[in-house]
């Protein structure tokens, strides 16, 4: 053994060309070579000398055990330093990097989010996690791993084991507040109140049960719910969803199978101007009134290119129930509804001429007495350039029933609606308490209705 003239630490030569330690060569290493060492370790700062650093190690042990000694101090050091600061990156960054955070740093989404700030994002792996989780106030995203893949949004599931509401957004959470990419199921579905408007997505929202909205249940509040599916749920008001004071946006959803009294599909009510676009709302089935949607209350909705098909109430409107409200419907397809009356629709006490229904298609809508397509109680709303095709009742207004009303229909087409002969009305029924305004000549197109266009009582 000996020890390097450069550092001082012993090493076998033998072993080594060079000091394992400092790198120094001792074949080629002269006087004047370590000279040129010392002298320029003098001139570097005392904050950093070698030979301070080295001396401690020196001094505490014989020469022989510095060798293994000094280099496991300086592993154990080393590794030290870099747990430390490991600890430290991760202990402020807890949502950094691109794995998942649920449940490999926390156990429940809820941990997740209790250690959250505004801006984070939480992400959940694949399973089945059995709670209740409210945003409390964060704006923050929580998702599965992939929230465009179907089977991922089936297996990441959060279930309220009938513990009232799955997801809370209750404490005015804002647009930076995100559920993406779950099954929402077997609690109270998703809460939205307190003036909160987070996004949701790409989320199945199903078999949930509430007295009101089971799926989604929205209050004073403006959310944005896009691209979900909400199905079988079941509530006395608002199966799928229920809205109150409120002006959501609804967009690219499938709302279906879902039960209640009334508006087994969406209830909207009091002052609510929810905005309706692109969505499904199929195969919702009420008790009572509105198997598709229930509209009432002052209610001012937007309702654009929805496809409202096979929905039933076992008493009025099928489709829709509208009535005190002012809603705008335009480029709708009406489609395979059905109800005792207004298989299509019921439009129920507004006399407001600004009512107005515009490009919709009424098609193969059935109420088993009046009004197959379209049904009118005490109204007075337009239609313009709206489709009547193959509606049908059993008994009276195959297309539309017009009672104590005062319509105006402009440039529709009725083909092929058909009602029993004895009621009448094929295309329209109207009452004698009511008016029909039509152009002279009257440009509405009548088609293979049976067994007559227009009855008059």
């Amino acid at each position: 053994m000996e020890d390097c003239k450069k550092c001082g630490m012993s090493y076998d030569p033998k072993a080594y060309y060079l000091c394992p330690y400092c790198g120094e060569d001792h074949e080629t290493e002269t006087d004047t070579a370590v000279e040129a060492v010392k002298s320029e370790e003098k001139g570097k700062p005392e904050k950093e000398p070698v030979s301070k650093k080295a001396k401690p190690l020196e001094e505490s042990k014989p020469a022989r055990e510095k060798s293994g000694g000094s280099l496991k101090y300086i592993l154990i050091g080393g590794i030290a330093v870099v747990a430390i600061i490991a600890a430290v990156v991760f202990g402020f960054s807890a949502f950094s990097g691109s794995g998942a955070t649920v449940p490999d740093k926390y156990a429940t989404i809820q941990e997740a989010i209790d250690a959250a700030q505004d801006g984070d994002e939480i992400i959940v792996q694949t399973g089945v996690y059995r709670e209740n989780i409210d945003f409390s106030g964060k704006n923050i995203t929580v998702r599965s791993i992939d929230p465009d893949d179907p089977a991922v949004v089936s297996s990441t599931i959060i279930d309220g084991d009938g513990r009232g509401p799955v997801v809370s957004f209750r404490s005015s959470e804002g647009e930076g507040a995100v559920l993406s990419g779950f099954t929402v199921t077997r609690g109270g579905g998703i809460l939205i109140s307190g003036g909160s408007s987070p996004l949701i997505e790409k989320c199945s929202i199903e078999d949930n049960s509430a007295e009101f909205g089971a799926g989604l249940f929205i209050v004073d509040s403006n959310p944005v719910i896009r691209n979900n599916m909400i199905i079988a749920n079941r509530a006395y008001i608002g199966g799928g969803v229920f809205i109150e004071k409120s002006a959501p946006v609804l967009e690219g959803n499938t709302i279906a199978s879902n039960t209640a009294e009334m508006g087994a599909g969406l209830a909207i009510f009091s002052n609510s101007d929810p905005v309706l676009t692109d969505n499904t709302v199929v195969e919702n089935r009420a008790a009572r009134l509105g198997g598709g949607i229930f509209i009432t209350l002052d209610s001012a909705p937007v309702i654009k290119n929805n496809t409202i098909g096979g929905n039933f109430a076992a008493q009025n409107g099928g489709g829709f129930f509208i009535e005190e409200s002012l809603p705008l419907i335009e480029d709708n397809t009406i489609i395979g509804n059905e109800a005792e009356n207004g298989g299509g629709m019921i439009i129920v006490f507004i006399l407001d001429p600004g009512l107005r229904l515009t490009g919709n298609t009424f098609e193969s809508n059935l109420a088993y007495r009046a009004g197959g397509g379209l049904y009118l109680i005490g109204s007075s709303p337009t239609f313009e350039s709206n489709s009547f095709r193959e509606n049908s009742s059993e008994f009276l207004g195959g297309a539309v029933a017009v009672y104590d009303s005062a319509p105006i229909f402009i440039r529709n087409t009725f083909e092929n609606n058909s009602a029993d002969p004895a009621g009448g009305g094929g295309a329209m029924w109207i009452n004698d308490d009511s008016t029909l305004e039509i152009s002279d000549p009257d440009d509405n197109v009548y088609l293979g209705n049976n067994p007559d266009d227009l009855f008059r009582e």
